[in-house]
C-alpha cells in the first residue's frame, strides 16, 4: 500500500508487466463498508490495485461547497490503509469542462488492464471511449451489500446525522 504520483505510474506499469492492473477510482468521502466492498469486488479482478482519489478541488466542483466532508490527505490515508489497496494517486488534473481529465492522464501512463466503475457512475460514454482508445477493459458493477450490511453510501450517513439534530 503505497502512495504514488503521475510520473511513478509509467514505472508502474513496467514493474508488473506481466501483472494484470486494475484500476479505479472515486472521491471515497466518509469511507464506509460500501467503498471496501467496491475495493474488494476490484482486487479480485486483477492482481494489483490501483485507486485514484479526487482532490477537494475537483470533489467540490463535482458535488458542490460542502463536499469533501474529508480532506483529501485523510481520504487517501483511509484508502492507502485498506488491504485491498496497492497503491493510491491523488486525481489533481482539472479541467473546467472535463472532470474527468485525469483519468486520461492516469491512462497514459499506466494503460491499465481492467477499469472498474459503478453502474451509477457518471459519463459512462466517456469512460467506455477512453477503454477503448487504451484497450482496456471496462467492468461496470452493480452496487451491493451482503444481508448484514447496511446499504450505505455518504448521502445517507450526511442525511442520517442531520436528521439527528444534535
Amino acid at each position: 500500500m503505497t502512495r504514488i504520483q503521475y510520473d511513478d505510474l509509467f514505472i508502474l506499469r513496467e514493474k508488473f508487466k506481466d501483472k494484470k492492473i486494475v484500476f479505479c477510482s472515486g472521491s471515497f468521502d466518509l469511507t464506509h463498508a460500501g467503498h471496501v466492498i467496491f475495493l474488494e469486488d476490484c482486487k479480485k479482478l486483477g492482481d494489483i490495485l490501483v485507486v485514484s482519489v479526487g482532490c477537494d478541488i475537483l470533489i467540490k466542483k463535482l458535488k458542490g461547497d460542502l463536499r469533501p466532508i474529508l480532506n483529501e490527505h485523510t481520504r487517501l490515508k483511509m484508502i492507502n490503509s485498506l488491504i485491498t489497496t496497492d497503491y493510491v494517486i491523488l486525481d489533481t488534473v482539472i479541467e473546467e469542462n472535463n472532470f474527468l481529465k485525469g483519468l486520461d492522464v492516469i491512462f497514459e501512463k499506466l494503460y491499465p488492464d481492467i477499469y472498474v466503475i459503478n453502474n451509477d457512475a457518471s459519463n459512462i460514454e466517456y469512460r467506455e471511449n477512453l477503454c477503448k482508445k487504451f484497450n482496456c477493459e471496462l467492468k461496470i458493477l452493480s452496487r451491493h451489500c451482503p444481508k448484514e450490511i447496511e446499504d450505505i453510501s455518504t448521502s445517507k450517513i450526511l442525511k442520517k446525522i442531520a436528521s439527528l439534530n444534535i
